[in-house]
């Protein structure tokens, strides 16, 4: 809706034209961003589904690969191994940004201190697991560092469409309404007083030709 409240003067008209302006390249760049913030979803869309996708399999190797261990040692042997590996896992969040959005970059660290166990007590698929399970952790950051900007880059994603829209579709059509609004009250009003002034000029000529005829 036009703001017909507002006084229809120059002044007015001149701040009303520069504020147009202002929000049609504010349109301009949000469509942009919008453009840019789609593209860069997309790509981490495809990242984030091969990363489930070696997940699954690396997550079906390593318990593959513990089964074979538990049915060679026995299910005893096996978790007595487990307990005694000495591994400590150190995971780092940083951040990234993207258009405004800050993604998270995930860096996994896995600090082993050997020998966990006798190797001549044990079975190469309990070897074979373990690096299975390490390959595990590091996708799975990965995996989750790519899910949440998903994440994030959508909700902004959805929040630049909806500041598009509302520029498109309320403000800018609000301010050329209202931009046409005063220019019309306003030529308008220079036409009258145009016609005012030819009025007044036309009577004056008059009254001079009556006093010298």
């Amino acid at each position: 809706m036009a703001r017909y409240g507002i006084a229809p003067t120059k002044t007015n008209l001149l701040r009303l034209r520069r504020d147009y302006q202002f929000a049609h390249e504010g349109h301009g760049l949000l469509e942009q961003k919008r453009e840019i913030l789609v593209a860069e979803l997309m790509g981490i869309m495809d990242r984030a589904k091969e990363f489930q996708r070696r997940v699954d399999e690396a997550l079906a190797l390593a318990y593959a690969s513990l089964r074979r261990a538990v049915v060679r040692m026995g299910r005893r042997a096996a978790t007595s191994a487990a307990h005694a590996v000495d591994t400590t896992t150190d995971v780092l969040v940083r951040g990234r940004r993207i258009m405004g959005v800050t993604v998270p970059v995930i860096s996994t660290e896995i600090v082993e201190r050997p020998p966990h166990y006798s190797l001549g007590d044990t079975s190469f698929w309990l070897d074979e697991s373990l690096a299975n399970f390490r390959d595990v952790l590091h996708l799975l950051g990965k995996y989750a560092e790519t899910s949440v900007a998903v994440a994030r880059l959508t909700a902004e994603v959805k929040k630049t469409i909806r500041r598009v829209n509302a520029l498109d579709k309320i403000a800018l059509p609000d301010f050329r309404e209202s931009i046409k609004y005063i220019s019309d009250v306003l030529e308008e009003g220079e036409r009258e007083a145009f016609f005012v002034l030819k009025l007044i000029k036309n009577r004056l000529e008059a009254r001079r030709r009556g006093t010298h005829g």
